[in-house]
């Protein structure tokens, strides 16, 4: 309580001083803290509330005396209108006494019940601004209601920061605040607000005071000027007090008005005991004359709470005062050269001292001005900082060196870098370039240039900026030539020419060491005289004969002829005459003679000396210019007319008569082809020709021109062939060769002639039409000549051998073909193939179109009558005709096809089947009928019954065994039986005993009754007496007649199986057989020695046997013979078919060559044809092209004579393959009948392989011809070719030569890599200047970024200047509303007159407090006018702005406060006229003001808008600028990428290139434009701030001045003191 007691007692002291409580600095001067005295910040200063009472006319409100119902104290009134009844916002903050409390107070909660009650909270702020940074102790309200429920304290420390909570109070923190109760905090949030219910009771109901110690309970309070978070805590401008919740009874819930009109906050004082924030480095505070409260700072501070450094204070950084540290602000050492620095704080950290000094005086810089300012030096005289003054054009630094010398660019040279040096050129921003004066094209070999114009000055026939090329019609560049170069020649064709490559000095040198050297003496009729010559000295000597003094020394042939290449060149010898007379000159001293003219000189011409007893060296210039005295003077072209043709040179040798005269080392300059390890000679020309020229000197004529003169030589000009148009080249020179005419042209088109007037061979049409298509090929066979009819017809008039017709498309009577291909493939017309068996004089011989021969004789036939006619046979094709044979065929037994025919070599006919003999006239043994025509039939001789197997040819009737009988011997003859191999038996029946005479097969005859036997020649076993008809023996015989019979059987199954195997012999083994045979042979021999009785002597069995065992062995022996037989014929066949074999691949190798002697023939033959044609049309071109071509020519016809050769004997190679064929068919043909047809097939194959040996022999010597032709031509060719002069070449001086380029060229690779090594360093300035370049595009392209980026910036202004515009427009509405409703509270003003006539009652008493409020009103008329002059600094700000184009935006900010200070001024002058209604009519013209301020501002934006698209152009144009600048260096960084070879020319191209680019960024003016945009950028961000800072000071003046007008009463004023303030 006694804390508190302290506090109220300070919270009532009558009045404050800011005064100062200690000094800044102490008796001896030291600094030291100090601080403002404490004060309540508070007092009378204005506080604005959010809700005060009787604003809206007079309110009731009662009092709470702690009950409820009709106790409350009712019927006080609030009205702002009264003065006596008024409880505004102010009286928190005036005086107040215990006896007199005044209070401001809100409305009661029944005027706000609809709103405070249904929220059940009821807001109402209470700000206080306190002008400035106040360290605020403590905050005290002390309340004429009760205390609020719940309200809070707020503060922040400038305008634009946000509201900052102190302290929350209140019942219920939690549902309110949502914090929770307790007072507690700690050191990690020292500068958090709390929560306490200390002061939220309802009681008292008056009186109640709530104290906030601002430090109170905060940790760090004991280390408080240590503590940034509390002296920011403790820090404030404005204080805000938020009343959320008032404490009530609860009554307030029934509605009822009394106990709502008891319901309301009131506050009769607010005190801020608080210290003028000065951060400890002042001791006081004081208003300014803006009426601001400011710091009276010390120890070097300044600011509005001695927060800075005074401008030239900056040696260490500023800080807050404290006990231990004055904090105060030192001095920067600028060594008396500066007033201004700034603190560098890395300058600070380094070296204890941060001062870093600006605007140096005396031209010094530096940290401390202690250096001169860049580009400056110290003058030694004076000592002073002395400009350097380097040229920016030509300096690369504008920073000199110590005695002022400027470093100056490439090629420039001054003190100040401000000239070209000599030779140098072209000031500019990369120096001077050189002037790059060629030292040989320059006048006197010394390079020298115009400074400005660069160019060079140079001999008499060179011209360039550079001296560095001949005039036109000169060439040969050389620092030897006074003059420069020489002439072009060219023949008089050509003034265009240049150096010409390949030629090397090679002088002509006489030196007399192996005698005369050809030189002889002569007068000057070219009289001969007698010359001596000294081989001791080695000199040739000459005496003048009497009465002559003029000898001369002649030259040689080989100082004559073509000496072209002498131009410009000397002629030069020694001389010494053998008295002592002064030699007079003559202008023959030297002479030399050509092309019919002569020039000649006197010997001191040139410079010589004069003749006399010692040896001098006498040199003439070969060069027509008028200083070397050449008589007659001549121009260029007839003085090389002389030196092309010389054809005498005579030096002088003796000037008395009499005299003698000695000669020595006669030279003359010349140059020829070739290498001699010498610097190639620069004075031989190769000349540009013009249109038909051609050579290195125009000396020929190109293709399709010619001499005009004919034959005029060189110097004649060249004319078009007269070619019909059918040729650009013709006989140049026009003369006769090998039978070509004068000027005949090389015709092409299918022309010739000497001008090409007609068709060649093989084209017909009219060639003097001029058109390629004049001539048409001949639609001839190998296109040969025709020509064409009246009638348009074509008639071909060569038609090769064999060809006829119009067209040569038919073959001609002996001939054949097909040409035109109209019976199949064309084929060619070749003579009849007839083998000489024709009469060549006969018609029709062979088919026109298949070569079939017709008319063959000599018995001879075939398609080629290659074959004897049928029926004949022979050689046809034999040398000796006539071996073709009739075959005599017998025509029944040879075969026929229509026509009777014989083998044509043999004779043999062809035999029908089983016919034989040439003639084909005898049947094949076995065989007859031969007359049937269908060949001889089998004999079918039955082999038993036959005697063989032949038979009679006509009846065909074999010849038969004893007792066969029929034609095929098949049949035993009447009377006979038993048919066998043996024949047949005859039956001999007994005629008594048989009954016929013809027996059965077994030889038994049919007996009569009784009678038995073979022959039915004996009676029946027991029967007798055949003549009597056999008579029966006695029966005792028939017993011996069983046994009979057996035995008769077995006899006759032996026969059978005799029988069986005389006819198939094959069936048995022989071996088996004999064994068998000889089982069989015993068998028998028993059954012949137990039979023998039984036969008769005649031994007939035997016999039989005997014979059967001959045939047996007779035809196993003829069985073996047909096995060797089959055998041989095997062998015979095998051996054929291997014979055959070889003969197919003989005729497939004939055929394979035969192919590749036709394909070579069609290939090379042909192209060696096509090169002699394409050869022979060339013909007439360039003698080297010539002879290269007659040299291959020759070569290829060679080749082609030799190939023909080789194809020659391969195709007889063929033939005897062909013939070896045939020799083995012929020989196959002698082998087996079986293989016959094979042997034909051959023989087929081998006359194929004739006909293509033959036709292979055609092509080949078709070949022979064609290629003799071509060599002929080639020949031909040759002979013209060497007729022309060729250049001798020694191959010894090319091999030295060749050696020689391949030193020089590895010379030269050494010097490149020294010259690569040389220029590494320029090779390496190249690339730093490439990046440099591509440095200066990243720049370029981030000041293009940057300038689009203010470009947007401007078109954002312009926008916001239209916004601008409208809002002004809305101003000036909202300013005719309020004139409107100005003049509506006239009536207001009227009524209100009513009570003040009332309250002049009583005037007396308040007279005073009138008078006060005069005073209070004037104060206000001083705040609106001290509003309006701001207002007007503000628009003097904005119109500074609205110079500056990119300030758009901010203009149209300051347009649209304007307008809201108008409505602000427009509303003051409402307030006034509550007061003052005379007032109304001045404020209906002040209106009328602010609209013409309006239509100004309205003015004024548009101008912006205006300023501002000239803003966006400009800023445009520098960004097409940029983009030009960006263009160029991407064209320069390109060609530095593809940079390869050093190229002077294209450095300087570069260098211009640059120049242009960088001229181009600095007409830009990036950046001036770039600085200047950012400035007023920052400038219009600046008067952004500064409006809104004006606009918020503003308003709330306007707010306080309404509010001091709503204090103000109507009626009576109080004119009691209750406090008296202290003046600010």
């Amino acid at each position: 309580m006694n804390q508190l007691g302290l506090i109220v007692l300070i919270f009532h002291l009558p009045q404050f001083s800011l005064g100062a409580v200690n000094s800044c600095y102490d008796s001896r001067g030291r600094a030291q803290k100090c601080e403002p005295e404490f004060v309540n910040a508070a007092f009378n200063l204005t506080v604005e509330a959010t809700n005060t009472c009787g604003l809206t006319g007079p309110q009731e409100f009662c009092l709470q005396t702690g009950v409820t119902g009709v106790r409350k104290s009712c019927g006080h009134i609030c009205d702002a209108g009264s003065p006596s009844q008024t409880h505004p916002p102010y009286y928190m903050t005036d005086f107040n006494n215990q006896n007199n409390w005044t209070w401001w107070q809100s409305e009661t909660m029944l005027e706000r019940r609809g709103e405070w009650l249904n929220s059940r909270q009821q807001h109402v702020n209470l700000t206080l601004r306190l002008g400035k940074a106040f360290d605020v102790t403590y905050i005290r309200l002390r309340f004429h209601s009760p205390r609020p429920e719940s309200f809070a304290i707020y503060k922040r420390m400038s305008m634009e920061d946000e509201w900052k909570p102190y302290q929350f109070y209140s019942a219920s923190c939690g549902r309110t605040y949502n914090l929770p109760f307790g007072n507690y905090v700690s050191r990690q949030n020292q500068d958090t607000a709390t929560c306490t219910d200390e002061y939220s009771d309802i009681s008292p109901l008056t009186g109640g005071e709530v104290p906030f110690s601002t430090l109170e309970g905060r940790p760090g309070a004991e280390n408080f000027e240590s503590d940034k978070i509390l002296q920011d805590w403790v820090t404030a401008t404005d204080i805000r007090i938020v009343l959320t919740r008032m404490n009530t009874f609860g009554d307030e819930i029934f509605g009822d008005p009394r106990v709502l009109r008891s319901y309301f906050y009131a506050v009769d004082d607010l005190a801020v005991g608080a210290k003028c924030k000065c951060n400890g480095h002042a001791s006081s505070c004081e208003i300014a004359p803006n009426r601001e409260l400011i710091c009276e700072c010390e120890h070097n501070t300044t600011g509005p709470d001695c927060n800075i450094c005074k401008p030239f204070f900056n040696d260490r950084p500023w800080a807050r005062a404290t006990e231990e540290e004055p904090g105060e602000c030192r001095p920067c050492d600028c060594n008396g050269m500066s007033e201004e620095c700034y603190f560098d704080e890395d300058l600070y950290r380094e070296t204890g001292h941060g001062g870093h000094c600006t605007n140096c005086r005396d031209n010094r810089g530096g940290i401390h001005c202690e250096e001169c300012l860049p580009n400056h030096y110290i003058e030694q005289r004076t000592n002073r900082c002395t400009a350097c003054n380097c040229d920016p054009t030509g300096s690369e630094d504008l920073q000199c060196n110590d005695q002022g010398q400027c470093q100056c660019k490439p090629g420039v040279t001054g003190q100040r870098c401000d000239r070209c040096e000599d030779n140098y050129y072209d000031f500019g921003i990369y120096g001077c370039r050189p002037c790059g004066c060629v030292m040989e094209g320059s006048l006197d070999n010394q390079p020298r240039c115009d400074s400005d114009t660069g160019a060079c000055l140079c001999k008499q026939f060179v011209e360039g900026q550079n001296c560095d090329r001949c005039k036109p019609g000169y060439f040969g560049l050389e620092k030897e030539n006074p003059y420069g170069c020489i002439s072009c020649f060219c023949y008089g064709h050509s003034s265009i020419c240049t150096n010409a490559t390949g030629y090397f000095p090679r002088p002509i040198h006489t030196d007399f060491e192996t005698g005369k050297q050809g030189w002889t003496g002569i007068d000057r009729g070219n009289n001969e005289i007698q010359t001596q010559y000294n081989g001791i000295l080695q000199n040739l000597g000459v005496s003048a004969p009497d009465g002559i003094d003029m000898v001369y020394f002649n030259a040689p042939a080989r100082y004559l002829g073509d000496q072209r290449f002498s131009y410009n060149q000397f002629l030069s010898y020694k001389l010494r005459i053998g008295e002592e007379v002064s030699a007079t000159p003559s202008i023959v001293d030297i002479i030399i003679e050509g092309a019919g003219q002569r020039i000649s000189a006197p010997f001191y011409s040139q410079g010589n000396p004069t003749p006399g007893l010692e040896s001098a060296e006498y040199r003439f210039r070969l060069n027509e210019h008028p200083d070397y005295r050449w008589y007659p003077q001549l121009k260029s072209e007839p003085f090389l007319t002389i030196l092309a043709n010389i054809t005498a040179i005579k030096i002088r040798a003796t000037y008395s008569k009499g005299g003698v005269g000695f000669v020595d080392d006669i030279h003359l300059d010349t140059a020829r082809r070739g290498f001699n390890g010498e610097e190639e000679a620069s004075w031989v020309e190769s000349c540009t020709c013009p249109e038909g020229y051609v050579g290195q000197f125009c000396e020929s004529c190109a293709p399709g021109f010619k001499r005009d003169p004919p034959n005029g030589g060189p110097f004649s000009s060249c004319v078009p062939c007269e070619c019909n148009g059918h040729s650009d080249q013709c006989d140049a020179n026009q003369v006769r060769l090998f039978c070509l005419t004068r000027g005949r042209c090389i015709c092409n088109d299918n022309t010739v002639g000497d001008f090409c007037e007609r068709c060649a061979v093989g084209f017909y049409g009219d060639a003097r039409e001029g058109t390629t298509d004049d001539c048409q090929p001949c639609p001839c066979p190998g296109q040969g000549p025709c020509v064409q009819l009246q009638g348009g017809e074509i008639v071909c008039t060569a038609c090769e051998e064999g060809y006829g017709g119009n067209l040569c498309d038919i073959c001609l009577d002996g001939f054949y073909g097909d040409p035109k291909g109209w019976y199949g493939a064309e084929r060619p017309c070749e003579r009849c193939q007839c083998n000489g068996n024709i009469d060549p004089n006969a018609v029709g011989n062979c088919n026109r179109t298949t070569g079939e021969c017709r008319k063959c004789i000599y018995s001879t036939a075939g398609f080629y009558c290659d074959k004897c006619l049928p029926n004949y046979y022979g050689d046809a094709l034999a040398d000796e005709k006539g071996d073709c044979q009739a075959c005599s065929c017998y025509p029944s037994g040879t075969l026929t096809a229509g026509v009777i025919s014989c083998n044509p070599a043999t004779g043999d006919c062809p035999c029908q089947p089983n016919v034989r003999g040439r003639q084909c006239n005898e049947c094949e043994e076995g065989y007859w009928n031969l007359d049937s025509g269908q060949g001889c039939e089998a004999c079918n001789c039955d082999p038993e019954g036959s005697l063989n197997n032949t038979c009679n040819l006509l009846t065909g009737q074999c010849e038969c065994k004893p007792g066969v009988t029929g034609r095929m011997c098949d049949q035993c003859q009447r009377f006979y039986y038993g048919f066998s191999i043996v024949g047949c038996t005859a039956c001999n029946c007994d005629p008594e005993g048989s009954l016929d005479m013809q027996c059965d097969q077994y030889g038994n005859c049919p007996c009569v009754a009784g009678v038995e036997g073979k022959r039915c020649d004996r009676c029946m076993e027991n029967k007798y007496n055949i003549t009597a008809g056999c008579i029966d023996c006695p029966p005792c015989y028939s017993l011996v007649q069983e046994r009979v019979n057996i035995h008769r059987g077995k006899l006759r199954e032996l026969n059978n199986l005799i029988l069986n195997i005389g006819n198939d012999p094959t069936a048995f083994n022989d071996t088996q057989f004999l064994t068998q045979l000889t089982q069989v042979n015993d068998s028998v021999n028993v059954l012949l020695d137990e039979a023998r009785g039984a036969t008769s002597d005649n031994g007939t069995m035997g016999q039989q046997l005997q014979t059967l065992k001959d045939n047996i062995l007779e035809m196993l022996n003829r069985c073996g013979q047909i096995t060797k037989n089959i055998l041989t014929a095997g062998e015979t066949a095998q051996s054929s078919n291997d014979d055959i074999m070889k003969a197919e691949e003989a005729i497939s190798r004939a055929e394979t060559a035969l192919k590749a002697a036709e394909n070579y023939i069609d290939t090379e033959g042909q192209a060696a044809l096509q090169r002699a044609k394409d050869a022979l049309k060339n013909f007439g071109q360039q003698s080297a092209q010539m002879t290269e071509i007659a040299t291959e020519s020759k070569e290829l016809s060679m080749r082609q004579l030799e190939e023909a050769k080789r194809i020659e004997m391969m195709s007889k190679k063929a033939m005897e393959t062909s013939n070896e064929a045939l020799r083995l068919a012929m020989e196959t043909l002698q082998m087996p009948a079986n293989i016959q047809q094979d042997i034909r097939d051959i023989r087929l194959r081998a006359d194929e392989a004739e006909r293509k040996y033959d036709r292979t022999k055609f092509f080949a010597e078709k070949a022979l011809n064609m290629s003799m032709e071509a060599y002929k031509e080639a020949l031909d060719l040759y002979s013209q070719a060497t007729s022309l002069q060729l250049p001798a070449v020694n191959v010894n001086e090319l091999l030295d030569e060749s050696n020689r380029i391949k030193e020089e060229a590895a010379e030269i690779k050494r010097d490149a890599m020294e010259l690569i090594a040389k220029n590494e360093d320029l090779l390496k300035e190249v690339v730093d200047q490439r990046q440099t370049a591509q440095d200066l595009l990243d720049s370029g392209i981030k000041h293009q970024q940057r300038a689009d980026g203010l470009l947007a910036d401007v078109d954002s202004a312009r926008a916001k200047a239209r916004n601008a515009v409208e809002m002004g427009e809305r101003t000036l509405k909202e300013a005719n509303e309020t004139l409107q409703t100005l003049l509506g509270f006239n009536q207001v003003v009227q009524d209100s007159r009513g009570k003040a006539e009332e309250a002049l009652k009583e005037v007396p008493e308040i007279e005073a407090l009138i008078q006060e409020a005069e005073d209070r009103t004037q104060d206000a008329r001083d705040a609106l006018s001290g509003a309006e002059s701001d207002a007007n600094e503000a628009l003097s700000i904005a119109e500074e702005a609205e110079r500056v184009a990119q300030g758009a935006s901010d203009e149209a900010s300051r347009i649209r406060q304007d307008a809201r200070r108008t409505k602000t001024k427009a509303e003051d002058l409402k307030d006034q006229a509550d007061l003052l209604a005379d007032d109304v009519n001045e404020s209906e013209e002040q209106v009328n003001n602010l609209k013409i301020e309006a239509d100004n501002d309205k003015t004024l934006a548009e101008n912006a808008l205006q300023q501002a698209g000239q803003a966006k152009q400009t800023a445009k144009d520098a960004a097409d600028k940029v983009a030009d600048a960006l263009a160029k260096v991407e064209n320069i960084s390109s060609i530095l990428a593809t940079l390869r070879d050093l190229d002077t020319a294209e450095l300087d191209r570069l260098e211009v290139e640059l120049a242009a680019a960088e001229q181009t960024l600095k007409d830009a003016n990036l950046d001036k434009q770039f600085v200047s945009l950012t400035n007023a950028n920052d400038q219009v961000k600046m008067y952004v701030q500064d409006y809104r800072q004006d606009l918020s000071d503003l308003e709330a003046d306007v707010l306080n001045i309404k509010d001091i007008m709503e204090s103000l009463p109507d009626g009576c004023f109080k004119n009691i003191d209750i406090e008296t303030p202290t003046a600010q």
